[in-house]
């Protein structure tokens, strides 16, 4: 069972009503300190009873009687609708008698004739979704949770059932405390040491809990295999830990305390701790191990995790890391978390933001931040998007602007059919802006101390741009730090990852664009729709030369339709396309992946993140 939308009227912020529409996975909730966010997520949580709607959850802007209300509605999974089946009227003959028998003797007659025109009355049922959701809902006169509506037949009175069946808001926050590095067993199964429990579990221990604290040379041994599991683990997840070494050992009276501790290089003389280690350190320890444990602790898709800022104390890298831990989680937990962080934005599945501003009339959801450029995150936020370039150390380097359009779009559709796992976060996509700048970016961007695949056309241009990189950077492409993909002869961008038919379209809609805003006068006689038709792919010239070369005919004063203009066209048009990526396209894109070593959406394991110093 997953939320798909809540209704807010009248709580906190939200001034009159306001509707979240929540995403199967990952919902993220983007936006400026005091804008509600926060809010918002106190709102999901009172579908838990134990988080009532208080008093002070009343918007201050309302009338004297007016009253909070929250409304949850939810899609059911085929094992929940058999549950609720089972919750329906009697079915079975034999059943079905029993209840007119024992509901006809119940009444007082006076003559056989009475008896015989009783009629069973109907049993009472909760009403009927139209489209099959199971609805809830809360308000702050009643305070109970009620149930609004179902999308099978179920009787009144198995109300407690039909609550039971809830998934649990949990909410996590950006950790506070201090990291506890040694544990006995009873502390080890208190709620208190959801960290420990983690580490046990990741170090795969957990189930040998009941024996593992008492020293001997059986547990001494099942530790250290543990420590190598566990060094392995995060050695493999975690960035910036890739040198430390994790030892788990007996402390205490007979081993009745186990600890955690670390050989880092950085340090000759002894272990160090996690409990002394740097904020984002602690950040990375107590939130990703409480995460693992108590995703493990409890049965699959019956939580909704909530998680307030959780970038907070980690590095731009780590913050990237996080949102493949949490591709993991979803997996398994509904994830919806806050942030005011461009790190944090996913730009993997664009329709997962969502932008929280606070005007006159409260605060709103922007359901589609992504339109205009995203323009609604930009302003949130106050930035703009770099597309990772200040942080990503791997870097695709292109000839053009209009390039990084067309294979973009070409990964997003590999993506949404499941043929390419690849983190759109993990690298950034540059453009040389011309091939005359070409060699001067690579070799500003090998300075830097990027790792570098430079995608170039299969024309004369790209590889008079190769022989020049192959003179002028020998070190580097010999350290493999920069890598040279050259598209097959007289191929460009257009012909690789662009599909034909859209390609036309955007044409024709940049031409008719600029005929009737009068910027361009049309070459008297030119029948547009028969040169649209000329712009097909050759083997002697690459699509992009030819649509330079065609276009600038159809104008009184030769001047070409600008590519860049073209490509956001294309996007604009190929939102949605059900166009299909090329065989070609699909092999490119998997060299560059492979090039670039470029990670999958989704952690191996669930929440390794990065230290900040």
């Amino acid at each position: 069972m997953r939320l798909k939308k809540m209704v807010m009227k009248r709580h906190r912020s939200v001034k009159d009503e306001e509707t979240l529409h929540v995403e199967e996975q990952v919902t993220i909730l983007i936006g400026a300190n005091d804008h509600g966010k926060t809010n918002i997520l106190a709102a999901i949580q009172c579908l838990n009873d134990d988080k009532p709607i208080s008093p002070d959850d009343k918007n201050w802007d309302s009338d004297p009687g007016a009253f909070v209300e929250l409304e949850w509605h939810f899609s059911v999974s085929h094992k929940v609708l058999e549950d609720l089946r089972d919750l329906g009227p009697p079915t079975s003959p034999v059943v079905a008698e029993a209840v007119i028998e024992a509901t006809t003797s119940a009444q007082t007659t006076d003559t056989p004739a009475a008896a015989n025109s009783v009629e069973v009355p109907p049993l009472p049922l909760f009403p009927i979704s139209e489209n099959g959701e199971l609805i809830f809902s809360r308000d702050s006169q009643t305070n109970a949770i009620k149930i609004v509506a179902l999308p099978v037949e179920v009787l009144a009175s198995n109300e407690k059932e039909v609550l039971g069946l809830r998934p649990r808001v949990e909410l996590f926050e950006s950790p506070s405390g201090n990291v506890i590095d040694q544990v006995n067993l009873a502390q080890l199964e208190t709620a208190d040491f959801e960290f420990m429990q983690g580490i046990f579990r990741l170090a795969d221990i957990w189930e040998s809990r009941a024996t593992i604290f008492a020293q001997n040379d059986r547990t001494s041994k099942t530790l250290d295999e543990a420590s190598k599991r566990l060094t392995k683990i995060l050695n493999d997840k975690w960035n910036q830990g890739k040198e430390l070494k994790w030892k788990l050992e007996h402390t205490g009276t007979n081993g009745d305390h186990i600890v955690i501790k670390i050989q880092d290089p950085a340090i000759v003389g002894q272990y160090t701790r996690p409990s002394l280690r740097s904020s984002g350190f602690r950040t990375y320890f107590l939130l990703s191990m409480i995460i693992y444990a108590r995703t493990k602790n409890k049965a699959g898709n019956s939580f909704i995790y909530l998680f307030d800022e959780p970038g907070t104390y980690l590095h731009p890298q780590a913050q990237l890391d996080l949102q493949r831990s949490f591709e993991t989680i979803a997996e398994a937990a509904q994830i919806v978390y806050t942030t005011h962080s461009l790190f944090l934005v996913n730009k993997n599945y664009p329709k997962r933001n969502r932008v929280i501003s606070k005007t006159t009339q409260g605060t709103k959801i922007d359901q589609k931040p992504f339109t205009k450029n995203w323009k609604s995150v930009r302003q949130s936020l106050g930035i703009l998007l770099s597309n990772n370039f200040l942080i990503a150390d791997k870097t695709l380097l292109v000839e053009g602007p209009s390039d990084i359009i067309y294979l973009l779009d070409a990964v997003k559709k590999m993506k949404a059919r499941g043929v390419l796992d690849v983190d759109l976060n993990d690298f950034s996509i540059v453009d040389a802006g011309d091939s005359q700048n070409y060699v001067a970016m690579t070799k500003l961007m090998l300075s830097e101390g990027r790792d570098i695949v430079a995608l170039l056309d299969g024309d004369n241009s790209g590889r008079n741009i190769e022989t020049q990189l192959k003179k002028i950077c020998e070190t580097e492409i010999a350290e493999k730090r920069l890598q040279i993909l050259l598209l097959p002869t007289n191929k460009s961008a257009e012909d690789i990852f662009a599909d034909v038919d859209t390609l036309k379209s955007a044409v024709r809609k940049v031409y008719d664009n600029l005929v009737s805003t009068q910027a361009r006068i049309p070459k008297a006689g030119i029948v547009i729709d028969d040169e649209i038709r000329k712009l097909i792919p050759s083997a002697t010239t690459t699509l992009g030369k030819t649509m330079e070369s065609v276009t600038k005919t159809w104008f009184e004063t030769k001047e070409k339709i600008s590519k860049l203009s073209i490509a956001l066209a294309y996007e604009d048009i190929s939102e949605g396309s059900t166009a299909v990526v090329s065989d070609e396209a699909a092999a490119v894109l998997q060299q560059i992946r492979t090039l670039l070593n470029l990670r999958g959406e989704k952690s191996m394991e669930t929440g390794v993140f990065q230290e900040i110093q």
